[in-house]
C-alpha cells in the first residue's frame, strides 16, 4: 500500500513540475493585449505605454540578443465598433507623440508597425497589433539613451 502511494505521489509531483515549467515558460511569450469599442467619427485616442515584459531587456533589432533581452514589444488590440452600420466604415489606426523617457531626440531610432493601420469595419471585430522594435544606434551614447527606454506614444482609432 505504502508502495503504491509513494508511485502515485512521484507520478503527481512529476505531473505538477512539468505543467508549472510549462506556465512560467508560456509568460515569457505573453502579448499585451485589450479589447476596443469606438463609435462611427469619433477618435479614441490611448496613451501607451510599450514595456518589455518584467524581468527583461528591449534591445535594437539586430543586435545578439541576451538571455534578458527581446528585440520588439508586441501590443494587440481588438476593435469594434458601438453599433452595426448601414455599410463599412474605414478603422484607421495613427501613432503620434513618439517619446523616449519624455524625450522626444532619439525617437528615430523607434519604429512601430500598425496592422492594418487601414481596414474596413462593420459588425466584426478588426485585431490591430502594434509591434514595437528599435534600430541600431551609431554609438553608444545614443545606444544608451534609448535601450530599454520609456516608450510612450497615442494610438489614434477613428472609424469613419
Amino acid at each position: 500500500m505504502i508502495r503504491k502511494l509513494s508511485i502515485l505521489l512521484v507520478v503527481l509531483a512529476a505531473f505538477g513540475g512539468t505543467v508549472s515549467a510549462y506556465s512560467w515558460w508560456d509568460t515569457l511569450q505573453v502579448t499585451q493585449s485589450e479589447t476596443l469599442t469606438i463609435g462611427e467619427g469619433t477618435d479614441l485616442v490611448l496613451a501607451v505605454n510599450a514595456t518589455a515584459p518584467a524581468g527583461k531587456v528591449l534591445v535594437p533589432d539586430g543586435v545578439v540578443l541576451g538571455v534578458n533581452d527581446v528585440d520588439e514589444i508586441v501590443l494587440s488590440y481588438d476593435v469594434n465598433l458601438s453599433k452595426e452600420a448601414q455599410s463599412d466604415l474605414e478603422l484607421n489606426t495613427s501613432v503620434s507623440n513618439l517619446l523616449i523617457d519624455g524625450d522626444d531626440t532619439y525617437i528615430s531610432y523607434v519604429v512601430i508597425d500598425v496592422t492594418p493601420s487601414t481596414v474596413d469595419i462593420n459588425d466584426d471585430t478588426i485585431t490591430v497589433t502594434v509591434t514595437v522594435t528599435l534600430t541600431e544606434p551609431l554609438t553608444e551614447v545614443i545606444y544608451n539613451a534609448v535601450v530599454n527606454g520609456d516608450i510612450t506614444f497615442d494610438l489614434t482609432f477613428n472609424a469613419s
